[in-house]
């Protein structure tokens, strides 16, 4: 035994004989069981994605497979086995030789393109309106003077903030809100109090160098007495079965009817325990934990914010109070919850991160550093994280303890606005729920959006990022006139205080595989929802928490499922980037890992020039102007009027009506 060549080269040989037809046997056996060859791959990359640690390999995943095919054969045929080359007359395939397009694939390409043509440029029409428009500009490099925001609020790029930002800045105009990826420039590990693993809070392709660790707090934790390990023993499980098990059910059918958050519910404001510490200076000297530096250096904070405040063009005009709004999702019908979560914090809720930001940026000794830097942030300036759980629109703020007494009056001010932006957004995503009555009350309308976040029969507690489209990456003016449907990540950034593009590739980086990432997965799913989707959500089983099959079926689904693609229309991401065109293309050639996304046409990009607003297409490597063919944007003064016309439509054909994009609106101020 000890010299039984068990290679995987050895086994296809007996197996399949010819070596030429080895890729092609391999392709064809993966692929008659979706999803788990990538899995294996998967965990074996990342063995901290999955919660009980093992040895995971695809090598020994396929060298398995392929025992169990040599020993069924063997033992069906006997002595007359032969490889299965010797079978066959087909010639092996080049699986992956480039295919001429057949003529009806020519056309469904054409279509495509004519689909996703006729919303660019409805956009960018839009774009063209929106410039004309008198504005007057944050004065943050030396222009005419404008008075200090009464707040800023620096969210996270996710379309489904673009219209959380629409309406905070329309209930109090002196406001200003920015954008940026949601784990807001600070990579890292967090490893909760009593976890048994870390969490990745970073996107996916960084890998941290860092860890925040979260310290128990002399505040107990809630126990709840249906969920607990000790039932799971012989002794203790059978009694508790007998005393629980009609408390649960009567518990059960109150959940049914009158839903709420409890422990069984993926809650986004659980992510962190908020009465606990947080770890985000490094000890001196710092000390390692698992190869990973817990807390960041003064200097190393220091880095951080200057960069994500320089990168956004936040480098003046500082008001009392700055928010960090990151976003989560809680929902109970959900077993794709990573995917509402924040696509820049690997999939989780960004509520550390945008707390540990907040830290960083009102340490003292790192403002001290900001200042020898020539970034000056007055001392009454204080940073406050939050987050913003985009399936409930409820928020939640931290650390408001710290604050003086007299900011903490100016803080409950500004929580009534955001509260109202809720109230307001909650009625703008009504909209595409049949069951929710968009004319009703704020209160009602909010109250139904809150409960079907938590309800056990709602298959569709949120939509994710089911409409996305557009990628926006410059000043807020370019669309803060501009009703969008809720379709565009927001990237903040100020060409003016980079002229040259010296940030503009950090900026750029993370957001074709942030947001060329999650677009690319609602496209495909949409596109195929069988195949390359979920299926229908309805009969999915949960299989070892790593994936969704559908029913007894064995295949993981690779995508999305229907209920959160039904709304989505196909389109690639169209990046709008304002800079000139010169600048962006130099920047985007640095890293040929950036560029291929635009050189392939994985995303699309177009410039913004900075001085002419003139529009020009990237195309073949080159960037070509580009004139919209529509003339006139249809112009409104109630956003909210707009959105109560588009569910003014027959019963039998609202849930059409809720699948409607609205079409680009000029908002008159």
């Amino acid at each position: 035994m000890a010299d039984l060549d068990l290679s995987l080269s050895r086994v296809l040989e007996e197996l399949v004989g010819d070596s030429a037809y080895f890729e092609n046997y391999l392709y064809d056996q993966q692929f008659s069981h979706r999803g788990w060859s990538g899995i294996c791959s998967a965990i074996e990359e990342n063995p901290q994605s999955i919660l009980y640690t093992k040895v995971i390999s695809l090598h020994d995943f396929i060298l398995l497979e392929l025992l169990l095919e040599l020993d069924a054969i063997a033992d069906h045929f006997g002595h007359r086995r032969r490889p299965l080359a010797e079978m066959i007359d087909a010639e092996p395939m080049d699986l992956f030789a480039p295919t001429p397009l057949l003529e009806w694939q020519e056309v469904l390409s054409m279509w495509q393109e004519a689909f996703e043509w006729s919303y660019y440029d409805e956009v960018f029409a839009g774009l063209l309106s929106s410039t004309e428009v008198p504005k007057t500009r944050s004065n943050r490099t030396g222009m005419p003077h404008t008075s200090v925001p009464a707040f800023i609020a620096i969210c996270c790029i996710d379309e489904r903030e673009c219209s959380f930002r629409r309406h905070l800045e329309a209930v109090e105009p002196d406001c200003e809100t920015m954008g940026c990826p949601g784990f807001f420039g600070v990579e890292f590990f967090f490893h909760p109090a009593k976890g048994r693993f870390y969490e990745k809070l970073c996107p996916a392709p960084i890998t941290p160098a860092f860890l925040i660790r979260e310290v128990e707090s002399p505040v107990v934790r809630k126990r709840e007495i249906l969920f607990t390990k000790k039932s799971h023993t012989f002794f203790r499980g059978f009694p508790a079965t007998l005393a629980l098990g009609l408390y649960a059910a009567i518990q059960l059918v109150m959940d049914l009817y009158r839903p709420k958050m409890n422990a069984s519910i993926s809650d986004a404001f659980a992510h962190m325990n908020v009465s606990a510490k947080l770890q985000v200076e490094a000890d001196s000297p710092p000390r390692l934990e698992n190869n990973l530096q817990v807390g960041f250096t003064v200097e190393q904070m220091a880095d951080r914010v200057e960069n994500l405040l320089r990168g956004i063009g936040l480098i003046q005009q500082f008001p009392s109070l700055v928010y960090a709004v990151a976003h989560g999702s809680g929902s109970a019908n959900n077993p794709h919850h990573g995917a509402h979560d924040c696509g820049a914090c690997s999939g989780r809720p960004g509520s550390v991160n945008a707390r540990v930001f907040a830290s960083m940026a009102n340490h003292s000794v790192v403002r001290r550093l900001l200042r020898e830097r020539g970034l000056f942030i007055p001392d009454e300036t204080l940073f406050l994280g939050a987050l913003h759980d985009t399936a409930s629109d409820e928020m939640a703020f931290y650390d408001v303890e710290n604050l003086p007494v007299a900011m903490r009056q100016i803080h409950k001010t500004h929580v009534k606005t955001f509260e109202k932006a809720l109230d307001l957004n909650a009625k703008e995503r009504s909209r595409r729920f049949a069951s929710i009555n968009t004319k009703s009350q704020l209160r009602h309308v909010r109250k139904a959006i809150r409960s079907r976040s938590v309800s056990y029969f709602e298959p569709r507690p949120e939509l994710g990022h089911g409409t996305n489209a557009l990628c926006f990456v410059g000043h807020r003016d370019l669309t803060k006139n501009l009703f969008l449907d809720r379709r565009a990540f927001m990237n903040s950034y100020d060409w003016r205080t980079d002229p040259e593009g010296t940030r503009l590739l950090g900026v750029i980086r993370p957001l074709p595989v942030v947001c060329g990432g999650i677009n690319l997965e609602y496209y495909f799913s949409r596109v195929d929802n069988y195949k390359l989707g979920a299926g229908t959500k309805l009969p999915h089983n949960v299989m070892g928490l790593i994936g969704v099959a559908n029913s007894t079926d064995g295949d993981l689904r690779p995508g999305l499922p229907l209920q959160m693609i039904e709304v989505h229309d196909p389109v690639r991401l169209m990046f709008v980037v304002e800079h000139f065109p010169e600048v962006i293309l130099r920047t985007i050639q640095t890293s040929p890992d950036l560029y291929e996304w635009f050189e392939n046409r994985w995303v699309l990009l177009t410039a913004i020039h900075p001085e002419s607003n003139q529009l020009l297409f990237f195309d073949n490597s080159q960037f070509i102007p580009y004139l919209p063919q529509i003339k006139g944007i249809p112009q409104i003064n109630d956003i909210h009027a707009l959105i109560e016309s588009a569910t003014e439509m027959q019963t039998n054909k609202i849930v059409h009506a809720t699948r409607e994009h609205i079409p680009v609106h000029l908002i008159n101020r």
